[in-house]
């Protein structure tokens, strides 16, 4: 049976123009991609280092699965940490400074059973209105008195807090905000949250590999108390960790639902990773994030040299802001015309009237993908009068 509210559902998105299909693709490079049968330059992946097919991964998930086989066969808790597991931990926790690190499934995996442990129904959760999915889900799951405030508003942020009678408060926040680019001043974060004695939580699955010295990211034991890293974004693999203190970590082990009731990661994913953590601090790393950065900065001032609204973007994710969700689609469709792959981000993903194409570089874009990109946009932009101003 298929129930009616599901094909109302359904109904109501194919009318609106937002539902959503699957569709086949073949990565060939970190930067390009066959999707029926048409190859495309890819600026819309989350492979920001350029790491998901490099020979060091390859090699580390195969090392590991001659090692310790195909799967881990248990959760953490019953008999699926080994050794080289908890290695990995401290490995990851040198990198990011702090005193330890726990490996978790997912990021969305991760928010959800972190924010639940960290609040409950005693304590109340301020978070931004822009934050990922996952984030609300765990906010709104925790059974807490979830409340948002305006995007990087941090006056209001601090008033709400310092009026909320309860003792238990928890902040939670993006460090770089996936689908605008812009990142929190996580400065003010902390001092709003120390002076209110609120836990802080940071998300900085797009800010891990890509941003700090040696990728370390931007969340810091000076900064926060909770910081939730992926290895599926800018480190080429899959899963999540979080980084805290030693104590903090204890506590989770034992308190955490999505780590205590997940089995554990399987090998080839955690020797990937291992693999990946080790590029972090080579030079070539460094040169690939800085040469990254300056294709976006030149991109974005392309962009809005076109008259295209870029938001307050300041890392490798670009939005080209396009409004309507039907203009959006119909860009997305001329790119893809052109020889490239922008992915339309339409509600419930971004605010109604907000509709943009996600432009994201990677470490493998050259210099003459950025411009095939921008020259595309201009043409697009002078056929349909695509453009938002500022």
């Amino acid at each position: 049976m298929f129930p009616e509210f599901a094909k109302k559902a359904m109904a109501d998105a194919g009318a609106l123009g937002l539902k959503r299909t699957l569709r086949a693709a073949e990565r060939v490079s970190p930067r390009e991609i066959v999707i029926g049968g048409k190859h495309l330059l890819d600026f819309s992946s989350n492979d920001y280092m350029a790491l998901s097919m490099r020979p060091e991964l390859i090699e580390g998930a195969c090392e590991w699965t001659r090692r310790y086989g195909a799967g881990s066969a248990a959760s953490r808790l019953v008999s699926g940490t080994t050794e080289a597991c908890l290695e990995l931990e401290a490995k990851i926790a040198k990198w990011k400074g702090f005193e330890a690190a726990m490996i978790l499934s997912s990021g969305y995996a991760g928010n959800v059973g972190l924010i639940a442990a960290l609040s409950g129904r005693s304590r109340t959760i301020f978070a931004d209105k822009l934050n990922h999915a996952s984030l609300n889900q765990g906010c709104l799951l925790s059974g807490g008195d979830f409340k948002r405030y305006a995007h990087c508003d941090f006056e209001r942020l601090e008033q709400m807090v310092a009026r909320d009678g309860n003792k238990e408060k928890l902040i939670v926040s993006d460090t770089v905000f996936s689908m605008d680019g812009d990142v929190a001043d996580l400065g003010r974060l902390r001092g709003i949250a120390e002076k209110n004695h609120a836990l802080l939580y940071l998300d900085d699955a797009h800010g891990s590999g890509v941003l700090g010295e040696n990728g370390h990211g931007l969340a810091s034991p000076g900064l926060c108390d909770v910081a939730l890293s992926t290895f599926s974004k800018a480190l080429g693999s899959f899963g999540s960790c979080v980084c805290c203190s030693a104590e903090m970590k204890d506590y989770l082990v034992n308190h955490c639902a999505s780590f205590i009731f997940s089995t554990a990661m399987p090998p080839a994913v955690l020797g990937a990773v291992s693999a990946a953590v080790d590029l972090m601090y080579t030079d070539e790393m460094k040169q690939a994030r800085q040469a990254m950065f300056r294709r976006a900065d030149y991109l974005r001032r392309s962009l809005n040299e076109m008259g295209f609204d870029t938001g307050k973007s300041e890392t490798m994710i670009v939005p080209l802001l396009v409004g309507e969700t039907e203009r959006t689609t119909e860009f997305s469709m001329r790119l893809q015309e052109e020889g490239i792959l922008g992915v339309a981000i339409r509600p419930p993903t971004v605010p109604r009237g907000t509709a943009r194409i996600r432009l994201s570089l990677n470490a493998a874009h050259t210099d003459a993908d950025v411009e095939h990109l921008t020259e595309a946009v201009r043409r697009i932009s002078a056929d349909h009068g695509n453009r938002t101003t500022h």
